[in-house]
């Protein structure tokens, strides 16, 4: 089901939905009201950048005066200045809004999920760069709270995608979408559950 972000939660509680796999970040507030699945990635944020940007960093933006282009959010103004104190925050109801703000030259880089910097990378060469991350988060799946064997199942299948016995499709979508090699899951003591 194609849905806003914003209606991920009353999606899944009025159950015209069975999970939520949306780029959820896990917040406290949103844990109070769906229970959340073991994180399947880590995102951070970056800036999407023109290819003929004079900039490579975020220290490279730092001091410039930049408009950077953003998802409206809570807190999207603060954490983007947290990284480029300077910067002139614009903020769009989407990403693609956001990403068009940049190409069309109103704005000087978008800010996205890491991800997105990385598919954007592997599947338009030369299109775009992106910066380092910044404003690490947690991904997991949402489900409706009180159904512990769904949970329970939706758990084991991320899993076992991750580092088991299905560990070989999840690699090839993560090579396929970020452009990354995975390295192999380490055989003996499980690695997920060490210091």
């Amino acid at each position: 089901m194609v849905q806003e972000a914003n209606a991920r939660i009353p999606n899944l509680l009025s159950d015209k939905i069975d999970i939520a796999i949306q780029f959820m970040t896990v917040t406290v507030n949103r844990a109070t009201q769906v229970e959340f699945t073991i994180p399947y990635y880590r995102e951070a944020t970056t800036f999407l950048l023109p290819p003929d940007a004079p900039y490579n960093s975020i220290a490279d933006m730092q001091g410039k005066g930049l408009t950077i282009a953003v998802l409206q959010n809570v807190g999207v103004e603060d954490s983007t200045k947290a990284v480029v104190p300077d910067a002139k925050v614009d903020q769009y109801p989407s990403i693609a809004d956001a990403i068009a703000a940049m190409d069309s030259g109103r704005a000087d880089a978008a800010g996205v999920d890491l991800s997105s910097g990385k598919w954007f990378a592997s599947t338009t060469p030369g299109k775009y760069k992106f910066t380092d991350g910044y404003n690490s988060q947690t991904y997991s799946a949402a489900v409706k709270p009180g159904d512990q064997i769904w949970l329970n199942f939706v758990n084991s299948s991320f899993h076992e995608a991750m580092v088991g016995i299905n560990q070989k499709r999840y690699r090839a979508y993560f090579k396929q979408w970020f452009g990354e090699d995975l390295p192999l899951p380490t055989v003996g003591y499980p690695l997920e559950f060490a210091n």
